[in-house]
C-alpha cells in the first residue's frame, strides 16, 4: 500500500535532511522542506503580517501544494522542518489521507550538539540548546496517530534509513486521535 504523505520531523540536528533527501531518492517523490517556502515579510512593506501570521499562511500554502501533488496521483509526498508544534495540526489537515509522521529523535545531547555545530548541509541552523530541550520534549511526550518514533544517534544512516523503509513497509493507517497531548509538551520557535 502506498502512502499519501511521509511527514519527516524530529529536533535540528537529528537527520531529518539527509533521510528525507534519502527517502526522495528512493520513492522519487515530491519532497518538501518548510524554509523553501519563501519569506515575504521584508517584500511587502505595506501589509503589517506577524511572524505567527506568516508562518501560517506558509504552512496553508505547503499543505495545499503537497495535497494537489497527491490530487494529480503522486504518493509518499516527503514534508520535513516543520515547527514542532505543527505536527498537532498533521492529523488534523492529513484526516481522511494515509499519512505516516515519522519522528527521529537522538537519545545523547552531545550528539546533538556536535551534528549541529559540524554539519555542512546549507543549515546556518546552530541554537543545539533549543534543539536538544525539543529532543527532550519529543522524547517524554506521548505519540500521536500514525506517529512512529525512530532512534538516530549513530552517524549510521543507511541503517537508519532502513528503520524508516521497515516502519513505512509495516504501517497500518489510523484515523484515531492519538493519546492524550498538550500543546506545551511542544516547542515552538515563533516569538509572537
Amino acid at each position: 500500500m502506498s502512502i499519501d504523505f511521509i511527514v519527516l520531523h524530529g529536533p535540528p540536528g537529528s537527520g531529518k535532511t539527509t533521510l528525507s533527501r534519502k527517502l526522495h531518492d528512493y520513492y522519487k517523490s515530491p519532497y518538501f522542506e518548510f524554509g523553501w517556502i519563501p519569506e515575504f515579510r521584508s517584500l511587502s512593506p505595506s501589509i503589517h503580517i506577524t511572524q505567527r501570521q506568516e508562518e501560517q499562511l506558509a504552512f496553508e500554502n505547503l499543505i495545499w501544494v503537497a495535497k494537489n501533488y497527491n490530487r494529480h496521483g503522486f504518493k509518499n509526498i516527503i514534508i520535513t522542518d516543520l515547527d514542532d508544534v505543527r505536527m498537532l495540526d498533521v492529523p488534523i489537515v492529513f484526516k481522511g489521507f494515509n499519512y505516516v509522521i515519522l519522528t527521529l529523535y537522538i537519545d545523547q545531547e552531545s550528539v546533538i550538539k556536535e551534528r549541529i555545530l559540524s554539519r555542512n548541509n546549507e543549515n546556518d541552523y546552530v541554537d543545539w540548546e533549543t534543539s536538544i530541550k525539543m529532543n527532550s520534549l519529543i522524547r517524554k511526550r506521548n505519540t500521536l496517530a500514525n506517529e512512529y518514533r525512530i532512534l538516530n544517534s549513530t552517524n549510521d544512516v543507511e541503517n537508519t534509513f532502513q528503520k524508516l523503509l521497515k516502519q513505512l513497509n509495516s504501517h497500518i493507517p489510523s484515523q484515531a486521535a492519538g493519546n492524550e497531548i498538550s500543546r506545551k509538551d511542544f516547542y515552538s520557535y515563533i516569538s509572537d
